[in-house]
């Protein structure tokens, strides 16, 4: 299967959103829900908050 550039910006988009549920964090890595409806697992050195943002798959650290 070919991946295309419309399939990953479908992708990163899907992974864009912000956080409406924490399902889980051990420390290292969060599993969350996005306003989108997506569960992702990020990378996260501290508990992701509701209303944090990930962006193309990653826990913002703008304000």
């Amino acid at each position: 299967m070919f991946i295309t550039h419309h399939m990953l910006i479908k992708r990163e988009a899907m992974n864009t959103g912000v956080i409406v549920l924490v399902i889980g964090w051990n420390g290292k890595s969060a599993h969350v829900e996005l306003s989108n409806g997506s569960t992702i697992s990020i990378k996260a050195s501290h508990r992701p908050k509701l209303g944090d943002w990930v962006v193309e798959g990653e826990l913002s650290t703008e304000l």
